[in-house]
């Protein structure tokens, strides 16, 4: 089998894993940026991440992705709110999901070029295969800090697609 067959089966795998990925299992709680004032009718620029690698790579992700968390919740970020997982399904696919929710489409734009963030996705490229999911959230359907249920319910529904798709601007 020539590789670009190998990597486009590999590929359409991974596709196929993020499409039916309903799982929530250790889901962190959601954390509210402190400053942040929620308007229930606005809607905000939301990004699902989902990635899968081997679990060898895990320690480095966890390294970089504390990094990482730093960089996000510091002052004029632009965050709202996030959570996160990370769940090992097996010894070749261990995934990590990342849920934030932004001001505007542009802060979120800003972190993803810059510092922390930056480095990691050069670092991480070959290590994980990434999918994102970009939607519109309204201010009401965000969870309340501290209540998993509420969370749980907001991760699902983005999983599901309940929320408009929030198209890539060109």
């Amino acid at each position: 089998m020539c590789v670009q067959s190998k990597t486009s089966t590999r590929q359409a795998t991974v596709t196929a894993m993020h499409k039916d990925d309903q799982y929530i299992g250790l889901l962190k709680p959601w954390v509210l940026t402190p400053t942040t004032q929620i308007d229930k009718d606005k809607e905000y620029f939301t990004v699902a991440t989902w990635g899968t690698m081997h679990s060898l790579r895990i320690f480095k992700f966890a390294w970089l992705t504390s990094k990482i968390g730093k960089q996000l919740h510091s002052e004029g970020s632009g965050l709202i709110g996030e959570t996160r997982q990370v769940t090992n399904w097996g010894f070749s696919d261990c995934r990590g999901e990342t849920f934030t929710v932004w001001q505007k489409r542009e802060d979120m734009a800003s972190f993803y070029r810059s510092g922390a963030h930056k480095n990691a996705m050069i670092s991480m490229k070959d290590d994980v295969s990434f999918r994102v999911r970009r939607v519109w959230v309204k201010g009401s359907d965000l969870p309340t800090p501290g209540d998993y249920e509420s969370n749980k319910a907001f991760v699902l529904r983005i999983k599901r697609g309940d929320f408009p798709e929030a198209i890539k601007k060109t």
